[in-house]
């Protein structure tokens, strides 16, 4: 009967099983963070392209190369990749130009965090065309 209680209170294991516990909450923490960042610099660099594209536009007629130029300068400069969608509108009421740029974001980490998936980041700027 000693020898079964000597074996309870054995505890050279209860490290690596404590281990392979928290191990893959910390994973899923540590690529949720990597993702988030990722989507929010992916985020900033889109606005930019729209702000760039816009301010353009709002400067020529508005010439729609000219404005795919731009945006797609800066977000190849941002280093996103794929292949963007540009849209022009305007001037409209009181003269707005309104550029929306569209990109799609594919996560890194795949299927490690259950549930982010690709998806579409869309960002839009205005300006007062100046005719």
């Amino acid at each position: 009967m000693l020898e079964k209680l000597k074996f309870f209170n054995d505890q050279k294991g209860q490290s690596l099983v404590e281990f392979a516990l928290v191990v893959p909450v910390f994973v899923i923490i540590l690529f949720g963070v990597i993702e988030f960042a990722r989507m929010f610099e992916t985020m900033n660099v889109v606005t930019s392209a729209a702000r760039e594209g816009v301010r353009v536009a709002a400067v020529t007629a508005p010439d729609g190369s000219r404005v795919h130029n731009a945006a797609t300068s800066v977000l190849n400069a941002g280093g996103v990749s794929g292949t963007p969608s540009i849209t022009i509108g305007g001037p409209g009421s009181g003269n707005m130009v309104t550029v929306t740029v569209s990109v799609n974001y594919t996560p890194l980490t795949g299927s490690i965090i259950p549930g982010l998936r690709s998806m579409q980041i869309t960002r839009s700027a205005v300006m007062r065309w100046e005719s």
